[in-house]
């Protein structure tokens, strides 16, 4: 715990703490500007915030740079350390007459603070664990409605999961997120790896049609593997059937070749043949017929001239195109011949078996690797679904378990302090959102209750190891909850920071226990610091 805080500019030299309640009195006329605030944000500044030199630049402005000397108590043992405005990022641990021993990083003290004090939750830091509960004007940390950001624009998932970590109750949820997390990266390369065709990118109608390739191509192996002698031995068989084959088709093409070389044929004759009548052509019948008008038939002769001339360009297209047809036949005919060759040479040839075998096996291979490559995808997609139901649902139990927590904690410290006719606020948690809603009262001052509320009720929930309430948090809250509060603070035997002023409107058992609690007393003639730099010196406060 904090012990004390000595700074050679302070009126009093030194502030010490103890356990439990600490309180920064102000007068008893509310004077503004007397350091009770300030001295809020030292005790910020020793716990490792920073705020202190960004609002209170006025400090170094009027007393120049200057260090702060301060102690923790842990296990019986001070721990005395050294801060400097000059050089804020660097903290130096001290002996007993607070010399500097050694200078070590900001970031190092903090995590000394966090495992002195136990806080063992892995991935919080000190500063996220205690900085959101040291709410101290000046500090962003004021938002009546939004009592889990540390700053305004601080996204909601991020301090849901430090509200988690604060309550001890992250690691089975990382755990659960870190699997989530593999499944998802290994699902992403093996989608790269089949983008960049490293492995077979495969469709669902994909997958279906290799499974029934593989079934297909399995029966024709295993029936190899059971025929192997009869295929050894009776070979003849197997190529008989093949060349049967051909011959048919060769016997197709044959029949085919003799009608387009008929047809061929025909036509050269036709294009061979030659017509030449003439008038004498018809002294035949003109015996048999004297009166028939030879020149009539001439002219008809004539006509039927013109169009053989026609007809013969087209017998020669004809003849054109068979020739053609009849050169390709003769190719496959071939074809056809070389393959029965080659088939009848492979009979003494068991070459022809393996060769089989092997094209049988390699497509088996291809259809076998498309089959694996989409089942691998779809047992990670299938582990990525379960990784995150699983995660859904962790989180979701414990959001319930925190979010009952607060709002009984809330409920409870209501009761007490103002009775159970007052509605307490309520907070809601989500996986990525949340909302906390003060009922009945809407003013800026009563809203800041919530705060002291929700503060209190994880204060005591969990390990938190202090909390800080500035004057302006109590304003506007009656002075009987005012009392009941103070009483509720002193109760918790963690160490509590709170600046209030005119006390003996709380009541003489209140302000009793706020004399007994007080740590310094400050006025308008007894300000904080050595050097009083108010332009003005108020009573009271507006």
């Amino acid at each position: 715990m904090l012990r004390e805080i000595r700074c050679e500019k302070f009126r009093a030299g030194v502030v010490r703490f103890h356990p439990g309640l600490n309180v920064v009195l102000g007068d008893d006329n509310a004077t503004n500007s007397i350091g009770k605030s300030t001295l809020l944000m030292l005790v910020d500044f020793v716990f490792g915030g920073s705020t202190l030199l960004e609002w209170n630049e006025d400090v170094v402005a009027e007393l120049g740079h200057h260090h702060y000397d301060f102690a923790f108590e842990f296990d019986g043992e001070l721990h005395r350390f050294r801060r400097e405005t000059i050089t804020p990022e660097t903290v130096y641990v001290c002996d007993a007459d607070y010399k500097v021993l050694e200078a070590i990083k900001l970031d190092e003290f903090n995590a000394l603070l966090k495992n002195a004090y136990g806080l063992a939750q892995p991935g919080q830091t000190f500063r996220a664990a205690v900085g959101l509960h040291l709410r101290v004007w000046g500090k962003t940390n004021l938002i009546p409605d939004e009592p889990l950001h540390a700053f305004p624009k601080q996204k909601d998932k991020d301090c849901i999961d430090n509200l988690i970590k604060t309550y001890g109750k992250f690691e089975s949820i990382r755990e659960r997120d870190d699997a989530a997390r593999t499944a998802d990266t290994d699902l992403k390369v093996i989608r790269a790896a089949a983008g960049k065709q490293l492995i077979p990118k495969v469709t669902r109608t994909g997958y279906a049609q290799a499974k029934v390739q593989i079934a297909g191509l399995e029966r024709d192996l295993e029936d190899v593997r059971q025929n192997l002698a009869s295929y050894a031995t009776s070979l003849n068989a197997v190529i008989n059937k093949e060349v049967l084959d051909l011959k048919e088709r060769k016997d197709d093409l044959l029949q085919r070749r003799m009608t387009v070389a008929g047809r061929l044929q025909r036509i050269d004759r036709n294009l061979g043949g030659k017509r030449s009548l003439h008038g004498g052509n018809f002294l035949d019948l003109q015996r048999f017929f004297p009166d028939i008008n030879t020149e009539r038939l001439a002219e008809v002769e004539a006509f039927h001239d013109g169009v053989a001339r026609i007809l013969k360009e087209q017998l020669k297209q004809s003849k054109e195109q068979l020739a053609e047809e009849l050169r390709l036949i003769d190719l496959s005919i071939a074809g056809i011949d070389s393959e029965i060759a080659a088939a009848l040479g492979s009979v003494e040839q068991p070459g022809s078996l393996v060769d089989h075998v092997y094209k049988i096996a390699l497509s088996l291979q291809t259809a076998r690797a498309s089959r694996d490559g989409y089942e691998l995808e779809q047992a990670h997609v299938d582990t990525l679904r379960k990784a995150r139901e699983a995660l859904a649902e962790v989180k979701e139990r414990i959001l319930t378990e925190i979010e009952t927590s607060v709002n009984d904690g809330m409920r409870e410290i209501v009761s007490e302090a103002v009775g159970e006719h007052r509605k307490s606020p309520r907070l809601s948690l989500d996986d990525s959102t949340y909302k906390f809603e003060v009922f009945e009262d809407t003013g800026t001052g009563t809203a800041y209750f919530g705060l002291v509320l929700f503060d209190m009720a994880v204060f005591r929930a969990t390990s938190l190891p202090a909390i800080a309430h500035d004057s302006v948090l109590f304003k506007n809250i009656s002075n009987d909850s005012v009392a009941h509060l103070i009483g509720l603070y002193a109760r918790i035997q963690k160490q509590s920071f709170i600046a209030l002023d005119e006390i003996q409107k709380y009541g003489p058992t209140a302000a009793q226990t706020l004399q007994k609690q007080s740590v310094i007393q400050l006025s308008d003639s007894a300000v904080l610091y050595i050097h009083d730099w108010r332009p003005s010196r108020p009573t009271a406060a507006t």
